[in-house]
């Protein structure tokens, strides 16, 4: 096969990278002469008299498609000119690559027949919807994300996927139903982030997962202990006589109707502190919790309305963030335990700083605006950590709640 010119493929490739290439402009798209030889590597000695007799060679068989500007009086070469439509595809059949506009409609066209694949009724809208934008993006060369502009294999291989996972029934781990989908057991958690962005889009939520699909990274339990009683249809289960925590699956949850004698729930981020007080048993219901998945939130949901929660976490912006997420998630209106902030410690890094921001700026935590306060003022950390508080201190604060 033919080589085409080195020169040739740069200008090419200038162009397809060009704001005109990206988005089919209608002008005519230009370059700097010397930018694009030093671009190429082609600026100098015998590779610059090559690449120039190529372009020189390209302009005259062009037939007024691709047009070196001459500077008016010194008549040396200042910039290369496709023009708009024409040029593009004299260039592009000369390198013998495919047009980008031409590569747009495909990526379009793509996208389109999308529309038309199999996927639950409550989603069908969202779906398509979202596709129709994907459609009109790739032809403004706008952003395609979780696409790509450039690899078709790629593509195919997410648009399976996503399938896959919204037509997903049932609960199953991601190795497992990843083999079922797409033959390998990794490919689903190397495509989560790229699939999760996809699913929020089309059903418009943020919280949106693969878990919402079925689709779990660890079985949907809660790691609980204290007075709990399980009614269940054809049994009473009364796990307040364990002396250690036990695991409920959210199976169980659903079936049941839980009941409790506790005076109040207290959620525990850490599991060496939940572990510590579950040994101690303190005689209130706990849950090891940090960022809520759906089974504590689903038994949150089935607990008396008119129980006290607390939530027991690490002081730093990470920790209000959980109990931030658990008050919005479940609805209830969870009070700090024990989570005052002393000022020392690291400094926050950056990430930690833009939390913070958000957190400062969010309903749910208004009431603790002057904790927040006090972090952003002094920029630290402070002693943050739960294993930091006595055990004494957490059953004594315990024992005063439970006394009001």
């Amino acid at each position: 096969m033919h080589q085409a010119p080195p020169i040739l493929i740069a200008l090419a490739e200038a162009f397809a990278s060009s704001i005109p290439g990206r988005t089919g402009g209608d002008g005519d798209y230009t370059i700097d002469y010397e930018k694009l030889l030093r671009r190429a590597g082609l600026h100098d000695g015998d590779a610059r008299e090559i690449a120039e007799q190529d372009l020189a060679d390209a302009e005259q068989r062009s037939d007024g498609a691709l047009v070196i500007d001459l500077h008016p009086r010194s008549g040396q070469r200042i910039r290369i000119r496709l023009k708009a439509v024409t040029g593009e595809a004299y260039l592009f059949q000369l390198v013998g690559h495919a047009m980008p506009r031409a590569q747009r409609d495909e990526l379009a066209e793509f996208f389109r027949s999308a529309i038309d694949q199999s996927v639950p009724e409550c989603h069908r809208e969202g779906w398509g919807t979202w596709f129709v934008s994907l459609a009109t993006a790739a032809h403004s060369g706008a952003s395609v994300q979780p696409f790509f502009r450039d690899d078709d294999s790629a593509n195919v291989a997410m648009l399976s996927a996503l399938l896959g996972v919204m037509n997903w029934r049932g609960e199953s781990l991601i190795r497992y139903a990843s083999v079922q989908i797409t033959g390998n057991s990794k490919s689903l958690e190397i495509l989560r982030p790229r699939l999760e962005s996809a699913l929020q889009a089309i059903t418009r939520s943020e919280d949106t997962s693969l878990e919402t699909f079925g689709i779990l990274k660890t079985p949907r339990s809660v790691l609980l202990s204290g007075p709990l009683t399980l009614h269940l249809p054809n049994a009473r289960l009364d796990l307040a006589h364990l002396d250690g925590p036990f695991t409920l699956s959210a199976i169980d949850i659903d079936r049941a109707d839980l009941v409790t004698s506790a005076p109040l729930l207290l959620t525990v981020e850490n599991e060496s502190v939940f572990l510590e007080l579950a040994r101690r048993n303190p005689g209130v219901l706990l849950i090891q919790t940090s960022y809520p998945g759906s089974a504590t939130c689903q038994l949150v949901a089935k607990l008396p309305m008119d129980l006290p929660c607390y939530h027991f976490g690490d002081t730093d912006p990470a920790g209000f963030d959980i109990l931030r997420d658990l008050r919005r998630r479940t609805g209830r209106d969870f009070h700090p335990f024990l989570m005052d902030y002393h000022p020392g410690g690291e400094a926050l890094s950056k990430q930690e700083s833009k939390l913070l921001s958000g957190l400062l700026g969010s309903d749910h935590l208004a009431d603790l605006r002057p904790i927040l306060d006090q972090i952003a003022h002094h920029q630290l950390k402070g002693a943050f950590e739960q294993e930091a508080i006595s055990l004494e201190t957490i059953t004594a604060e315990l024992s005063s709640l439970m006394e009001m």
